[in-house]
Formats: C-alpha cells, sequence, structure tokens
C-alpha cells in the first residue's frame, strides 16, 4: 500500500504489518513514531521547544528521554524551562504563569453550582480508562447528581486564547465525553466555540464583567433534565 506522511509529505510502499511492528516508525525518511506527543497531544507539542535534540514527532507522551526536554510557554514566549515529558502529560503547565488558587468568576460559578446542585467540588482529578490523549485531567467544576456525571469548563479568554491551548481544550472535551460525562464550556467574551459536537456538550459564551452566574447554571439543570427525559426508552 500507499503511505504519505502527515509530518514531512514523504511517500512510499509498506504493508500494514510492517507499518505496525519493531520501531514502528510513522515515517522512514525522517524516523518519526506512531504515538508520537505530536499525534497524541498537539496543544502540549506546541511548546515542545524547538531547540531540543528531537522534535515532538519523535517522541511518545511518557518516554524517557536522554535530555531534559525544554518548552516554550504558549501564553509567552519569553517563559522557558525544562521539565520531563512525564510531568508535562501528567498537566504540569509553565511555573512562570502558574495561577494560585482560582479567579473570582470562577469561584462565583462554583458556588452557583453549589447552591443549584449541592455536591459541586472543584479541581477534581479524573481518571478514565476512556482517555486517549492524557491518563488523567483535572476539571473546573465537577458534579455527580443521580447517577449522571458533569464538568463545567470555565474557559478565560487569556488563558485559552492561543491555539495552542484551544488544542487541549478540544482533547480534554473529547477525552470528557467518551467517558461519559456532560460537558459544558463558559468561553469567556471573544473565544469562539471549539469545533465539536455532541449531544452531551453544550458551549456558551459568558462575560467576565457580567458573568450571570445563577441564571447560567438555572440553564444547564434545565438542559441536563431535557437530555435525561429524552434519553428515557
Amino acid at each position: 500500500m500507499w503511505w504519505r506522511s502527515d509530518c514531512c509529505g514523504h511517500e512510499w510502499q509498506a504493508s500494514p504489518r510492517d507499518r505496525d511492528k519493531y520501531q514502528r516508525l510513522r515515517c522512514p525518511s525522517c524516523r518519526t513514531i506512531l504515538g508520537s506527543l505530536a499525534w497524541v497531544d498537539p496543544g502540549l507539542a506546541a511548546e515542545w521547544s524547538p531547540q531540543n535534540q528531537v522534535s515532538a514527532w519523535h517522541v511518545r507522551p511518557h518516554a524517557g528521554t536522554l535530555f531534559t526536554p525544554a518548552w516554550v510557554c504558549a501564553h509567552n514566549s519569553s517563559h522557558v524551562w525544562e521539565m520531563s515529558l512525564t510531568s508535562r502529560s501528567n498537566g504540569s503547565g509553565c511555573p512562570d504563569c502558574r495561577e494560585v488558587g482560582k479567579s473570582r468568576v470562577e469561584l462565583e460559578y462554583l458556588a452557583a453550582a453549589q447552591e443549584r446542585f449541592g455536591a459541586a467540588r472543584s479541581g477534581v482529578r479524573l481518571r478514565e480508562k476512556e482517555f486517549v490523549t492524557r491518563p488523567s485531567w483535572t476539571v473546573d467544576i465537577l458534579v455527580e447528581l443521580e447517577g449522571r456525571r458533569l464538568v463545567v469548563e470555565y474557559d478565560g479568554e487569556y488563558w485559552h486564547a492561543p491555539d495552542a491551548k484551544r488544542l487541549v481544550d478540544e482533547r480534554k472535551t473529547l477525552d470528557l465525553l467518551a467517558a461519559g460525562y456532560a460537558v459544558v464550556r463558559l468561553r469567556e467574551n471573544n473565544l469562539p466555540p471549539l469545533s465539536l459536537e455532541h449531544p452531551r456538550l453544550v458551549q456558551r459564551r459568558v462575560l467576565a464583567a457580567a458573568p450571570r452566574t445563577n441564571e447560567l447554571m438555572g440553564e444547564v439543570e434545565a438542559w441536563l433534565t431535557a437530555a435525561a427525559a429524552a434519553a428515557m426508552p
């Protein structure tokens, strides 16, 4: 069969069996590999420094390397640091951008969710066998209600505007949906919606200056109720 590499454009012939054994090369010309960081987690790979000895197409997300990879922050290119692949694939971010606690708006949404649903938790790390991009994800708000599991993500305009972060948001959402969660993404101000559609996904544009937290949580509850009714035989 003929193959074309999506990382360098090289074309060659090989059988499917040959492609899926030994080194499992994605491309025999540039020696990129299947299951690479660039393929599995393109949002994270976008922060892989071009100064590293190999590209993000040559390493897997949890591989050991003979060097400590360097990373370039998607928010501020002057933020450059070194960290292992495993630490980054497990969720560690830029040390210079690390936020302490949560913003006022996020706390208001959490309070509204707790008032509306009762059992709403913040900053929960989830691990599910259906996750394919990362082994675990930390979610902004988790609600478990009568067998239903809801995740509410607040996407602030500053932190979620870069293309790399949009890719992370999409992969995270896909993993959560695959694991059976209902997902609400509150996209701040001028952030465009993610390029995803799913019966268990709702995206809402929200204004940081006027968050309407209680009203939005009421809409979320109504959506969950309608979705549950539609799923009944």
